[in-house]
C-alpha cells in the first residue's frame, strides 16, 4: 500500500499583506508526532501559502487534508476543503484550533456552516490527529466504517443523520513535551525560512488563568507542561543558524505567560548567547506573565532592548476582572515594573479591551490613566472580540451580561482564490448592559487619540514638560481629548472620517457583510485599504502625516492653557513666569515641528532644517525624569540642525518602495516601524555664536574697508 498523502496547512492570506507572517510550527507539531506514530504508512506536507497548497492539491490531491482554524483564516481553510472535495470527493479533511465552540449545540451549528470539513479536533492537535489518521489507515476505502464511531479527540456529524453530532473522548494530554519530535531539528519547516516569515517556537503549554476571553482560560489548559531546556536550546541554535542569514530578525515566543516560570531566565541566557554567536534575533516578541513583578524584571533585564515587555492588563477594574475570570498583576507591581524598566532604558505596553462584561466608560477611561500614569509606553487598545473557544460565544454568558455584538472583516484577511472572493470576520462586542454603543465609539476615538498622540513617544515632549508644571500624563492626554472641538481643522476632520468609518465597518449578520464585499465594487474598496482594514492604524497614519504640524500647535496650545490653569491655580506663578513658561514652549513648538518636518514624506529627504536657540533641548529630553526647561537655559544660543541618517534614508526608500505613499500604504508603514526613530536627528553647532560674532566682525571690517 503506498503511504498515504497528508497535507497540513496553516494557511494566511496574503492579498493585500502578509496577514500571519510567522513559521507554521503549530502543524509542524501535529506532523512531527503522526509521523513518529505511523512512520512510513503516510507521507506529509507543510504548507502556509494558500495558493501554494491549491496548487498542490490540484496538481497531487491528497487523502488527508488538515487545516488550522484561527479566527484569520477560519473561511480560508473551508474554502480550501471545499477545493479539495471538488477535485477528490473522497479526501478526508478536517480543521483544528481555538476557533471552535464548546457547546454539543454550538459545535453542530458550526459544522453545518463548514460543510465541506469532515472532523473538527478539539484543543491540542498532536494525539488527536494521529488517533484519526490510524483510523484512515485501517478503513481507507470505507467510508461508512470512517464514520461509524467515535475518534478521541475528534468532533464530527453523522454522514447519515445530519442532526447527529459524534464526539469522542478527549484524550490526555501529552505531559512531556519532548514526546513531540521537534519539527524544527527534524527538518520539516526548512522551507519556511524564505525571509518572508518569523520563527516561533514554544517552551511550555497551558495557562493557571481561567480568563473568559481566551481559549486557554479552559479547564482543559490549566496545568502548564514543558519543552525541556536542553529541547529548547537546541532549536534555537538551529533557528538561529538559518533566520541570521535572512533580514527577518524577530522571534515570537508562544508561551503565553514568559516570564513567570523560574526557567525562563535560562531561556533569556540562551537567547542572549545566540545573539553573540549569530547576531539573531534582534526583537523577541511575547507576552509576560501576570503574577511575579520580580521574574518579569528578571527576564526582560537579561534581555535588554531585545524585549518589549508587553503586560497584558486587559481591564483595571476589579469588579470587570472578577467577571472575566481573570488574575491581574498589582497596579504597584506594575507602577515598579515601568520605573524599573524606565529607568533601564527600556520600553513598556499595556494592553486594555473596550467591551469587558461590567465594565463602564467611566471604569474604563479611569483604567487608561492608571496604566498611562504607571509609566507605560504605550497603552494599546483593542474592542473585544468575541471568539468561538471562550465563554464570550456562550449565549447564557452573553444574555447575564447584556453583551451584543456586530461583525466585521478581521483586518486585510480576505483574497480571491480559484476566481471566488474569501473573507475571514469576526464578532466584536459594541454594547453590553453597563456600555451604550455611544460609550463604545466615544471609547474608540480615546483609542485614536492614544495611539495617535501617546504611543511611540511621538510627542513625548509635550508630556515631559506638562510633568514639570505639575500635570501628570493622563491629566495632559485627557485635556487633549477633552478639547478635540477646539483642535485646527484638520484634526477635527480626521476623527469625524474615523467615527463614521468605524460605525460604517459594522454589520448586523454575516450573510450581508460577505454579499456587500463580494460585489465587484466594494470588493475593490478592500483591495485598496479603503475598507477592511484595521482603522486605527489607517487614522493614526492621516494624524501624522497629513496634521503632525497641526497637532504640535494644538498641543502647544494646551499646555499654553495648563500653564496659566495650574500654574496660577496651584503653582503661584507670576505674570512674569507664564509668559517665560509660553517662551519656552513656543520654542519647544519650533524645534518638535523642525524634527518631525514631513517625516511620512517621501520627497523630504534632503531637505535642510535648521533652528536657533537658547535651550539645551538634547539634555533636557534624556533626563530619566523631566525638569524645568528653564535648567538648561544656554547663555549663549545654539545652532540646531535636522537631518536623517544614512539607515534612516535606506530604511525610508526600502518601506516606501515596498508599500507605496499613499495614506493606506503610510498606515501599513507606522504598523512596522518605530514612528519615532524616522523623526530627523538633532545635531548642534556649539561655536555657533563665535561663528556669528565672527561673521559680524568681517562684515564691519569690510565696510570699514570700503
Amino acid at each position: 500500500m503506498k503511504p498515504l498523502k497528508v497535507y497540513l496547512c496553516d494557511l494566511t492570506h496574503e492579498t493585500v499583506i502578509l496577514v500571519s507572517d510567522t513559521i507554521p510550527v503549530n502543524i509542524g507539531y501535529v506532523g512531527s508526532f503522526a509521523k513518529k506514530i505511523h512512520g512510513d504508512s503516510i507521507k506529509i506536507s507543510l504548507f502556509k501559502y494558500p495558493k501554494v497548497a491549491i496548487e498542490a492539491i490540484k496538481k497531487n490531491p491528497p487523502d488527508i487534508l488538515a487545516l488550522s482554524n484561527y479566527s484569520w483564516n477560519s473561511l480560508l481553510s473551508e474554502h480550501v476543503a471545499k477545493i479539495a472535495k471538488e477535485k477528490n470527493p473522497n479526501v478526508i479533511t478536517v480543521q483544528g484550533g481555538p476557533n471552535f465552540p464548546h457547546g454539543d449545540k454550538q459545535q453542530l451549528e458550526f459544522l453545518k456552516q463548514r460543510p465541506n470539513t469532515d472532523f473538527h479536533i478539539e484543543m491540542e492537535g498532536e494525539a488527536s490527529f494521529s488517533n484519526l489518521v490510524d483510523r484512515v489507515l485501517k478503513h481507507f476505502n470505507g467510508k461508512q466504517e470512517l464514520f461509524a464511531a467515535p475518534i478521541d479527540g475528534c468532533v464530527f456529524i453523522n454522514p447519515n443523520k445530519k442532526n447527529d453530532l459524534i464526539k469522542g473522548s478527549q484524550p490526555p494530554r501529552i505531559k512531556f513535551l519532548d514526546d513531540i519530535p521537534s519539527p524544527y531539528l527534524n527538518g520539516m519547516l526548512d522551507n519556511f525560512f524564505d525571509g518572508r516569515l518569523s520563527p516561533f517556537i514554544e517552551s511550555n503549554r497551558g495557562c493557571p488563568f481561567k480568563c473568559s476571553f481566551c481559549h486557554t482560560g479552559n479547564d482543559y489548559f490549566q496545568k502548564v507542561h514543558m519543552f525541556s531546556i536542553e529541547r529548547i536550546r537546541k532549536e534555537l541554535e538551529y533557528i538561529a543558524s538559518r533566520a541570521s542569514k535572512q533580514k527577518n530578525t524577530i522571534l515570537h515566543l508562544a508561551d503565553v505567560n514568559f516570564g513567570m516560570f523560574p526557567r525562563d531566565k535560562d531561556i533569556c541566557k540562551t537567547l542572549v548567547q545566540m545573539q553573540k554567536k549569530y547576531n539573531w534575533p534582534s526583537t523577541v516578541v511575547s507576552t509576560t506573565g501576570k503574577n511575579n513583578k520580580e521574574r518579569v524584571i528578571d527576564v526582560t533585564s537579561i534581555l535588554g532592548n531585545t524585549f518589549s515587555v508587553t503586560m497584558s492588563a486587559q481591564s483595571m477594574d476589579e469588579k470587570v476582572l472578577s467577571n472575566i475570570k481573570r488574575s491581574n498583576i498589582k497596579l504597584e507591581d506594575y507602577t515598579a515594573i515601568n520605573k524599573h524598566l524606565k529607568n533601564e532604558g527600556r520600553s513598556t505596553t499595556a494592553e486594555l479591551i473596550i467591551g469587558l462584561p461590567g465594565e463602564t466608560k467611566k471604569s474604563f477611561t479611569k483604567g487608561v490613566r492608571e496604566v498611562i500614569d504607571s509609566g507605560v509606553n504605550r497603552a494599546t487598545i483593542y474592542t473585544l472580540m468575541m471568539l468561538y473557544g471562550t465563554e464570550f460565544k456562550d449565549p447564557k454568558y452573553r444574555s447575564s451580561f447584556g453583551m451584543k455584538g456586530k461583525y466585521r472583516i478581521v483586518p486585510l484577511n480576505l483574497g480571491e482564490y480559484e476566481k471566488e472572493k474569501i473573507f475571514d470576520y469576526e464578532e466584536v462586542c459594541i454594547e453590553n448592559k453597563d456600555m451604550s454603543f455611544k460609550d463604545y465609539i466615544d471609547l474608540r476615538l480615546l483609542s485614536l487619540l492614544v495611539e495617535s498622540v501617546y504611543n511611540n513617544q511621538t510627542f513625548d515632549a509635550f508630556f515631559r514638560y506638562a510633568n514639570t508644571i505639575g500635570v501628570s500624563q493622563s491629566n495632559f492626554l485627557f485635556k487633549i481629548f477633552t478639547s478635540i472641538d477646539k483642535a485646527p481643522s484638520k484634526i477635527i476632520k480626521i476623527f469625524e472620517e474615523y467615527k463614521k468609518e468605524t460605525q460604517e465597518e459594522l454589520w448586523d449578520s454575516e450573510k450581508e457583510m460577505v454579499e456587500y464585499y463580494q460585489k465587484e465594487e466594494n470588493y475593490k474598496k478592500l483591495l485598496k485599504g479603503d475598507a477592511g482594514g484595521n482603522l486605527i492604524y489607517k487614522y493614526k497614519s492621516k494624524n501624522l502625516a497629513m496634521a503632525m504640524p497641526e497637532w504640535i500647535q494644538f498641543l502647544s496650545n494646551i499646555l499654553e492653557e495648563m500653564v496659566i490653569e495650574n500654574g496660577r491655580k496651584n503653582l503661584n506663578f507670576s505674570q512674569n513666569e507664564i509668559e517665560t513658561k509660553k517662551k519656552e514652549i513656543s520654542m519647544l513648538t519650533e524645534y518638535n515641528k523642525n524634527r518631525t518636518w514631513k517625516f511620512l514624506d517621501n520627497k523630504s529627504s534632503n531637505e535642510k532644517v535648521t533652528m536657533e536657540s537658547e535651550y539645551d533641548f538634547l539634555n533636557w529630553l534624556k533626563g530619566s525624569d523631566p525638569s524645568p526647561l528653564s535648567n538648561y537655559r544656554l547663555k549663549n544660543p545654539v545652532k540646531y540642525f535636522f537631518t536623517y541618517s544614512e539607515k534612516q534614508l535606506k530604511e525610508r526608500y526600502d518601506q516606501f518602495r515596498r508599500y507605496g505613499t499613499d495614506i493606506n500604504a503610510l498606515s501599513k508603514i507606522v504598523v512596522r516601524i518605530h514612528v519615532e526613530n524616522w523623526f530627523r536627528n538633532v545635531s548642534t553647532n556649539p561655536n555657533y555664536i563665535k561663528e556669528k560674532i565672527n561673521e559680524k566682525r568681517s562684515r564691519t571690517r569690510y565696510a570699514m574697508s570700503n
